[in-house]
Protein backbone atom coordinates (compact mmCIF):
# COMPACT_ATOMS: atom_id res chain seq x y z
CA UNK A 1 0.00 0.00 0.00
CA UNK A 2 1.47 3.41 -0.93
CA UNK A 3 2.49 5.92 1.70
CA UNK A 4 0.19 8.95 1.55
CA UNK A 5 2.18 11.38 3.70
CA UNK A 6 5.80 11.83 4.70
CA UNK A 7 6.35 14.18 7.62
CA UNK A 8 10.01 15.13 7.29
CA UNK A 9 11.97 16.37 10.29
CA UNK A 10 15.20 18.24 9.54
CA UNK A 11 17.26 17.86 12.71
CA UNK A 12 20.55 19.04 14.13
CA UNK A 13 21.06 19.39 17.87
CA UNK A 14 17.32 19.31 18.59
CA UNK A 15 17.50 17.19 21.77
CA UNK A 16 15.07 19.34 23.80
CA UNK A 17 12.44 19.26 21.03
CA UNK A 18 12.90 15.99 19.13
CA UNK A 19 10.48 13.82 21.14
CA UNK A 20 7.72 16.43 20.88
CA UNK A 21 8.41 16.89 17.16
CA UNK A 22 8.16 13.15 16.49
CA UNK A 23 4.97 12.80 18.54
CA UNK A 24 3.44 15.80 16.76
CA UNK A 25 4.40 14.39 13.35
CA UNK A 26 2.91 10.99 14.19
CA UNK A 27 -0.33 12.53 15.44
CA UNK A 28 -0.59 14.59 12.25
CA UNK A 29 0.03 11.49 10.12
CA UNK A 30 -2.64 9.47 11.92
CA UNK A 31 -5.22 12.23 11.57
CA UNK A 32 -4.37 13.19 7.97
CA UNK A 33 -4.27 9.96 6.01
CA UNK A 34 -7.30 8.04 4.79
CA UNK A 35 -8.60 5.02 6.71
CA UNK A 36 -6.16 2.15 6.26
CA UNK A 37 -3.58 4.35 4.47
CA UNK A 38 0.01 4.71 5.59
CA UNK A 39 2.23 7.61 6.63
CA UNK A 40 5.87 7.91 7.64
CA UNK A 41 7.88 10.18 9.89
CA UNK A 42 11.29 10.64 8.26
CA UNK A 43 13.90 12.13 10.61
CA UNK A 44 17.15 13.33 9.04
CA UNK A 45 19.96 14.13 11.44
CA UNK A 46 22.81 16.40 10.34
CA UNK A 47 25.56 15.22 12.73
CA UNK A 48 23.93 16.28 15.99
CA UNK A 49 26.38 16.82 18.80
CA UNK A 50 23.76 16.27 21.47
CA UNK A 51 21.48 13.30 22.26
CA UNK A 52 19.09 13.77 19.31
CA UNK A 53 20.03 10.40 17.79
CA UNK A 54 19.74 8.58 21.11
CA UNK A 55 16.23 9.90 21.57
CA UNK A 56 15.31 8.90 18.02
CA UNK A 57 16.57 5.37 18.75
CA UNK A 58 14.27 5.14 21.78
CA UNK A 59 11.34 6.49 19.76
CA UNK A 60 11.87 3.86 17.03
CA UNK A 61 10.67 1.20 19.44
CA UNK A 62 7.45 3.06 20.06
CA UNK A 63 6.65 4.31 16.57
CA UNK A 64 6.97 1.87 13.66
CA UNK A 65 6.34 4.70 11.16
CA UNK A 66 9.58 6.44 12.20
CA UNK A 67 12.58 6.15 9.88
CA UNK A 68 15.88 7.84 10.66
CA UNK A 69 18.68 8.79 8.34
CA UNK A 70 21.76 9.75 10.30
CA UNK A 71 25.05 11.44 9.56
CA UNK A 72 23.57 13.54 6.78
CA UNK A 73 26.09 16.07 5.49
CA UNK A 74 25.34 19.61 6.67
CA UNK A 75 23.09 21.50 4.25
CA UNK A 76 21.90 18.37 2.41
CA UNK A 77 19.05 17.05 4.58
CA UNK A 78 16.34 18.48 2.30
CA UNK A 79 17.95 16.93 -0.78
CA UNK A 80 18.41 13.59 1.02
CA UNK A 81 14.74 13.64 2.06
CA UNK A 82 13.69 14.37 -1.53
CA UNK A 83 15.55 11.25 -2.63
CA UNK A 84 14.27 8.94 0.14
CA UNK A 85 10.77 10.05 1.22
CA UNK A 86 8.11 7.51 0.27
CA UNK A 87 4.97 9.63 0.61
CA UNK A 88 2.83 11.08 -2.14
CA UNK A 89 2.83 14.35 -0.18
CA UNK A 90 5.63 15.78 1.93
CA UNK A 91 5.61 18.11 4.91
CA UNK A 92 8.98 19.57 6.00
CA UNK A 93 9.64 21.08 9.44
CA UNK A 94 12.87 21.92 11.24
CA UNK A 95 11.59 22.84 14.69
CA UNK A 96 8.46 22.65 16.83
CA UNK A 97 5.59 24.25 14.93
CA UNK A 98 2.05 25.14 15.93
CA UNK A 99 -0.14 22.11 15.09
CA UNK A 100 -2.61 24.28 13.17
CA UNK A 101 0.12 25.26 10.70
CA UNK A 102 0.89 21.59 10.04
CA UNK A 103 -2.78 20.78 9.47
CA UNK A 104 -3.16 23.83 7.22
CA UNK A 105 -0.28 22.69 5.00
CA UNK A 106 -1.68 19.18 4.63
CA UNK A 107 -5.17 20.55 3.91
CA UNK A 108 -3.79 22.76 1.15
CA UNK A 109 -2.27 19.74 -0.60
CA UNK A 110 -5.45 17.71 -0.11
CA UNK A 111 -7.38 20.61 -1.68
CA UNK A 112 -5.32 20.53 -4.87
CA UNK A 113 -2.47 22.94 -4.20
CA UNK A 114 0.92 21.72 -5.42
CA UNK A 115 2.72 23.39 -2.50
CA UNK A 116 1.99 25.39 0.63
CA UNK A 117 4.33 27.28 2.90
CA UNK A 118 4.51 29.35 6.03
CA UNK A 119 7.83 31.26 5.88
CA UNK A 120 10.38 29.70 8.20
CA UNK A 121 7.84 27.24 9.61
CA UNK A 122 6.62 24.58 7.14
CA UNK A 123 6.83 23.47 3.53
CA UNK A 124 4.14 21.13 2.22
CA UNK A 125 4.74 19.90 -1.32
CA UNK A 126 3.60 17.17 -3.73
CA UNK A 127 6.22 14.44 -4.00
CA UNK A 128 6.67 14.81 -7.78
CA UNK A 129 7.29 18.54 -7.55
CA UNK A 130 9.48 18.13 -4.48
CA UNK A 131 11.62 15.44 -6.11
CA UNK A 132 12.14 17.63 -9.17
CA UNK A 133 13.01 20.82 -7.28
CA UNK A 134 14.67 19.66 -4.07
CA UNK A 135 16.77 16.59 -4.97
CA UNK A 136 19.91 18.69 -5.52
CA UNK A 137 19.21 21.55 -3.11
CA UNK A 138 21.94 22.76 -0.79
CA UNK A 139 20.32 24.45 2.19
CA UNK A 140 17.59 24.15 4.76
CA UNK A 141 13.87 24.72 5.05
CA UNK A 142 13.81 28.38 3.97
CA UNK A 143 15.99 27.61 0.95
CA UNK A 144 13.59 24.79 0.04
CA UNK A 145 10.59 27.12 0.38
CA UNK A 146 12.24 29.62 -1.95
CA UNK A 147 13.18 26.96 -4.52
CA UNK A 148 9.63 25.57 -4.68
CA UNK A 149 8.13 29.07 -4.94
CA UNK A 150 10.53 29.95 -7.80
CA UNK A 151 9.67 26.75 -9.67
CA UNK A 152 5.94 27.29 -9.37
CA UNK A 153 6.26 30.93 -10.41
CA UNK A 154 8.22 29.83 -13.49
CA UNK A 155 5.29 27.51 -14.32
CA UNK A 156 2.76 30.33 -13.92
CA UNK A 157 1.52 29.21 -10.52
CA UNK A 158 2.12 30.07 -6.87
CA UNK A 159 2.25 28.09 -3.64
CA UNK A 160 -0.45 28.64 -1.06
CA UNK A 161 1.04 30.91 1.58
CA UNK A 162 0.13 31.91 5.07
CA UNK A 163 1.97 34.48 7.16
CA UNK A 164 4.26 33.19 9.87
CA UNK A 165 3.13 33.75 13.44
CA UNK A 166 4.49 37.06 14.70
CA UNK A 167 7.30 36.27 17.08
CA UNK A 168 8.67 39.78 17.25
CA UNK A 169 11.33 41.81 15.53
CA UNK A 170 14.23 39.48 16.37
CA UNK A 171 12.50 36.44 14.86
CA UNK A 172 11.57 38.40 11.70
CA UNK A 173 15.18 39.55 11.31
CA UNK A 174 16.47 35.99 11.71
CA UNK A 175 13.95 34.72 9.15
CA UNK A 176 15.15 37.42 6.73
CA UNK A 177 18.78 36.35 7.26
CA UNK A 178 17.91 32.66 6.79
CA UNK A 179 16.31 33.56 3.48
CA UNK A 180 19.42 35.38 2.28
CA UNK A 181 21.98 32.75 3.29
CA UNK A 182 21.18 30.46 0.36
CA UNK A 183 21.50 33.33 -2.07
CA UNK A 184 25.13 33.88 -1.10
CA UNK A 185 26.15 30.22 -1.05
CA UNK A 186 25.68 29.63 2.67
CA UNK A 187 22.50 27.54 2.53
CA UNK A 188 23.93 25.02 5.01
CA UNK A 189 23.55 27.72 7.68
CA UNK A 190 19.80 28.02 7.05
CA UNK A 191 18.75 27.08 10.59
CA UNK A 192 16.16 28.26 13.06
CA UNK A 193 17.43 30.27 15.99
CA UNK A 194 18.97 28.24 18.79
CA UNK A 195 20.71 25.65 16.62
Amino acid sequence: MPVQLSVILLLRDREPAVAAMVRQAAALGRSSVAEGARFEVLALDEHSGDNTLSLLSVLHGRLPELRTIQEVREGTAVAQAARTARGEKWLFIDREVEPELLRWGVRQLAGGQRAALVPGEILAVEARLGAHVLADLYGGLVSAQQAVARELTARGSRPATRPAPDRGLTERALLFLRGRLGMVGLGQLDRPRGT
